[in-house]
């Protein structure tokens, strides 16, 4: 063989076994949410209700379904997040758009540099209308919707959940704006959850039904249904009849959002039995509360 191609083929191997080596963990930014790593964004208050600062991973213990699991990756509040802003337009909506559209705007350009939005709006279907980016404008086709149709809720948090699956931040969230109950989806309730768990996505939910609906069986079934979606997975539900605070509730998700921990660990034993698992966060310190997702649900072994 001559001199050239035996360099050549010492060369290409020499790139592939660099490239088949594992990479340092603290080199690897875009931590992925797989079967075997379960990523928790934290909510940490104090007595006082402030959040507090400066905690460190050994500051938290975890536990899964009871037994204790070891941290294998920590982040503080200053890590990048991208958050999904889905605006319900459905027909019941008419009186509701124009404030929600001036509320997401408002949000959208108070986010940090490094973090990143996109938007997306319900109705008959669910559609991404603005891809993630830092941009503080939306698209300026949001201004000439129209509120009409049916509500397809649980397809667009499923369809924002999977894209969410897709980024490179660790900390996800969705802002779901809407004054109804799901009337449209091919997705269900479970379905929707299940996408935010695997996703790691916390989910906060403004109920903008108008206080003359607010007790009406249809109503109170939707508020349960939005409490539900923030509950599970760590975040708030605000009730805003009529969208009198929308602005002032943005401003508190945002506030929230910016506080945060991120940690995750691998469960052990591990999970591959297609069920639910319970998960409790605690402090080594004394008088702090913190607010997680409940659970996960294991991918079940083929």
């Amino acid at each position: 063989m001559p001199l050239i191609a035996q360099f050549a083929s010492v060369w290409l191997i020499s790139v592939l076994l660099l490239l088949a080596q594992p990479q340092n963990q603290s080199d690897q930014p875009d931590v992925r949410l797989t079967s075997d790593l379960v990523l928790l964004n934290l909510t940490v208050t104090g007595p006082d209700r402030r959040y507090v600062r400066g905690l460190r991973a050994d500051d938290f213990i975890v536990l899964e379904d009871g037994v204790a699991q070891q941290i294998t990756t920590f982040s503080s509040q200053e890590t990048p997040l991208a958050a999904a802003i889905l605006l319900d337009v459905s027909g019941s909506m008419q009186q509701m758009v124009r404030i929600a559209r001036g509320a997401a705007r408002n949000f959208a350009s108070k986010l940090r540099a490094d973090d990143v939005f996109a938007l997306y709006v319900f109705a008959d279907q669910a559609t991404q209308l603005q891809d993630f980016g830092s941009s503080p404008e939306l698209d300026e086709r949001i201004w000439s919707l129209q509120a009409e149709g049916y509500t397809a809720l649980y397809d667009c948090i499923y369809l924002a959940a999977k894209d969410l699956s897709q980024r490179p931040e660790r900390r996800r969230a969705i802002l779901l704006l809407s004054d109804g109950a799901d009337t449209k989806s091919s997705h269900t309730l479970d379905t929707c959850l299940r996408m935010a768990s695997d996703a790691a996505v916390t989910i906060y939910a403004v109920n903008l039904t108008p206080p003359a609906h607010a007790r009406r069986a249809d109503s109170i079934a939707a508020a349960g249904v939005l409490q539900t979606l923030a509950e599970k997975t760590g975040g708030r539900y605000i009730d805003d009849p009529g969208g009198m605070r929308m602005y002032q509730a943005f401003e508190e998700i945002l506030d929230e959002l910016s506080h945060q921990y991120t940690l995750g660990y691998s469960p052990t034993p591990e999970k591959r039995d297609g069920k639910w698992h319970k998960i409790e966060v605690k402090a080594t310190k004394p008088n702090i509360s913190i607010r997680t997702r409940q659970g996960y649900l294991a991918p079940k072994r083929n």
